[in-house]
């Protein structure tokens, strides 16, 4: 049988994460502050195929998956937002089991959360919030209280009282829910009768979104990751 050995990384400002493929099965996995940490972790020297964030920008509407490397960041001028190429790269992982598939994508991250509204295998537009900085700024927990997000949701314009009393009475769950509650309130037009998958490491999103009633899957960053890379390598051959 043939071997295909080949390694690819994923880059953001947070880290490094890595995996050693034989043809598109992961055979060995690594994480470290630097591509080249990942290496060493992979216990391998061979140059491997980068997205990294930063490196150039591609206006929306455009292909989750370009058809040739690099795979760049995605921009947005109305409203002005900026799509990292990890973040792209993680919807062509998404999309590459989906084929076709219309909805949202959902990718919460340590800074931001992005909402990208997917069509014909294309991101057409997306939103952003910083919720998550937030969160982390306010100590927040990862679970949402219930009544708490629908007390924002429905009264949006009131999250800063809610900050205050959940933070005299060190409810973290409430802080989060408040903060989540703000941004899905925002973003209603983004979820409302829309399929809807999260990209994330918790069920904090998913559980919000399922108590809305909107149908949604949650697919865990790693995963999305290893199959956007996979596929695009496919596509840059």
């Amino acid at each position: 049988m043939t071997q295909d050995f080949w390694i690819a990384i994923a880059q953001d400002d947070h880290g490094a994460e890595g995996w050693r493929f034989d043809g598109a099965q992961p055979i060995d996995h690594a994480c470290g502050a630097t591509a080249q940490d990942v290496l060493t972790g992979l216990a391998q020297t061979a140059p491997p195929m980068i997205v990294q964030d930063g490196q150039d920008v591609q206006p929306v509407p455009a292909p989750a998956l370009p058809v040739a490397m690099p795979m760049t960041d995605l921009a947005q001028a109305r409203p002005q937002g900026l799509l990292p190429a990890t973040d792209r790269l993680r919807i062509a992982g998404v999309l590459s089991t989906r084929p076709n598939w219309d909805g949202v994508i959902c990718l919460p991250g340590q800074e931001a959360t992005h909402w990208c509204q997917i069509s014909a295998n294309e991101v057409v537009s997306f939103q952003s919030a910083l919720t998550p900085r937030l969160a982390r700024a306010m100590g927040a927990a990862n679970l949402a209280d219930a009544e708490a997000l629908a007390d924002t949701m429905s009264r949006p314009e009131r999250l800063s009282l809610h900050l205050r009393s959940a933070s005299l009475m060190d409810d973290r769950q409430a802080m989060a829910a408040h903060l989540l509650g703000a941004e899905l309130a925002a973003m209603r037009a983004y979820w409302l009768g829309q399929r809807v998958i999260v990209v994330a490491m918790n069920a904090l999103y998913p559980d919000a979104l399922g108590a809305q009633g909107v149908p949604v899957e949650r697919v865990t960053p790693k995963d999305a990751t290893c199959a956007g890379l996979v596929a695009l390598r496919g596509q840059s051959r």
